[in-house]
């Protein structure tokens, strides 16, 4: 058997994974940051700040809840003592994600900055001592950082208007 043909060490098998996650993660900021961005810039009177808001809000919801179905998927694969409470604690962030479409916008943004820093860290945890890979835990830190920050920023161009 050539060297060639041994198998390879599951970190090596998983390095294209990484890549494409990494990726991805940060493409799915896109939108999170040029909503933020063009919010943030235009005057309370603008004509389209009613859907920005609207869209901004849709939009992390919507990652807030895909951030929840990653935990339940490796509560799932874990299958450690705790997992049914893990399980259970994935489904807060739908939950958390479909509340913040029906409260005022400035509201919305506070709850879904603190939700994004709370996933984020249960996320680093996981990948510290628990299912999720180490690489995983480093990426979604840094995903977790410009989500919150574009959370508060958008508080606080609502706060004021």
């Amino acid at each position: 058997m050539s060297a060639q043909d041994e198998p390879q060490p599951a970190a090596d098998a998983a390095a294209p994974d990484r890549a494409l996650a990494t990726r991805l993660g940060y493409a799915g900021l896109v939108p999170l940051a040029v909503m933020t961005v063009w919010l943030a810039g235009i005057p309370a009177d603008h004509v389209w700040r009613g859907m920005t808001i609207r869209l901004l809000v849709a939009y992390a919801a919507i990652v807030l809840t895909f951030l929840g179905g990653t935990r339940w998927g490796a509560a799932l694969v874990a299958g450690h003592s705790r997992t049914a409470r893990d399980i259970a604690l994935a489904v807060l962030p739908a939950l958390l994600g479909w509340a913040v479409l029906f409260i005022p916008p400035a509201y919305a943004f506070v709850l879904l900055a603190v939700a994004f820093a709370a996933q984020g860290a249960g996320d680093a945890l996981s990948g510290q001592a628990g299912p999720l890979p180490a690489w995983f835990a480093r990426l979604r830190a840094q995903l977790t950082a410009v989500a919150v920050i574009a959370m508060i920023v958008a508080f606080a161009a609502t706060a004021a208007g």
